[in-house]
């Protein structure tokens, strides 16, 4: 054996042919620690803009290239108007600059900078918003569905980093009217776009709630908090990866014969309102979480029965 065909054949011992160790890390981050810089800048930001309140939402695209949209008021839920919308993008990646004939400035050191065209002053903040029902304990009379201990509510349910549910399982137990309280958590995946980021679903009588990284859109009828392909949310409150969020589900039955109406909290805001379900209140269904090829995890999921359920406020 020659040398060559030694030192090949010593380096497919080591490496073999498909292992990590080949491969390149993909870019999908489930550990903030891990993320790189490009997550530390994306988020959101408050403060004001030539004396105005203003929110800011900053968004990675990969590479240290960002789409800020600034949102006058304030933030999703949080002041913002719902009108002006206003979309800059960075795209130098050492400078982080954004640039147009209004406003200059930059983002960086957790604030955005800048000024308007007539000299007024752009500063805004880096803020962590939280969902108020993240971590919610579950009432009297709850199904406790996932506490971290383990997956046997779930069909070949799975745990990942120790105390998490993963994605693609379905519950044991169906359910009729009642409220859902369940916590989720999208990747942060900067390159990808669309319905490859941060994609899953909760599904509660067949029908969908979207989960997505939706960060900074619209809020679309396909988009995060929207039931996919019928209804958009009401607002987009879909908060940056790797932030916990919450949908929590209040199901009953309509006025009409068989008629099941779904109101749904997203972060804490109300996105839908009596939304005609598939199902009968009268017939249990079971809770899908989606497996959509993203790292999407779960926690903290629980069910309370109608009759036990008490009033929202």
């Amino acid at each position: 054996m020659n040398v060559g065909r030694l030192v090949g054949l010593l380096l497919v011992l080591v490496f073999p042919v498909g292992s990590a160790a080949q491969k390149k890390p993909a870019d999908v981050f489930t550990d903030p620690e891990q993320a790189g810089p490009d997550f530390k800048l994306q988020g959101e930001y408050e403060g004001d803009i030539a004396g105005e309140k203003y929110g800011a939402q900053v968004v990675a695209l990969g590479g240290g290239k960002f789409d800020i949209y600034f949102l006058k008021g304030g933030l999703p839920g949080a002041g913002w108007d719902g009108k002006m919308r206003t979309r800059l993008p960075v795209t130098d990646p050492v400078k982080r600059s954004f640039t147009s004939r209004a406003w200059n400035g930059e983002v960086g050191d957790s604030k955005i900078t800048g000024e308007t065209a007539d000299k007024k002053s752009i500063s805004l903040k880096h803020v962590e918003r939280k969902s108020p029902t993240v971590g919610a304990k579950p009432p009297e009379g709850a199904v406790v569905l996932f506490d971290g201990s383990n997956a046997d509510e779930w069909v070949n349910g799975k745990l990942v980093e120790g105390n998490l549910l993963k994605w693609g399982t379905r519950s044991k137990k169906g359910f009729g009217a009642g409220k859902l309280h369940v916590e989720f958590r999208t990747p942060f995946q900067p390159k990808a776009r669309g319905q490859g980021r941060g994609n899953s679903g909760v599904y509660i009588h067949n029908t969908e709630i979207q989960v997505l990284d939706s960060f900074g859109l619209t809020g679309a009828n396909n988009e995060c908090g929207a039931f996919y392909g019928f209804a958009k949310p009401a607002v987009n409150m879909c908060l940056p990866p790797l932030s916990w969020q919450t949908y929590d589900v209040e199901v009953k039955p309509g006025s009409k014969e068989g008629e099941l109406l779904a109101t749904v909290w997203h972060n804490g805001v109300k996105v839908h309102e009596d939304f005609r379900l598939k199902g009968s209140a009268s017939k249990p269904v079971t809770i899908l979480l989606q497996d959509h090829g993203n790292p999407v995890a779960y926690r903290n999921i629980w069910f309370v029965p109608a009759k036990s359920a008490s009033s929202r406020d």
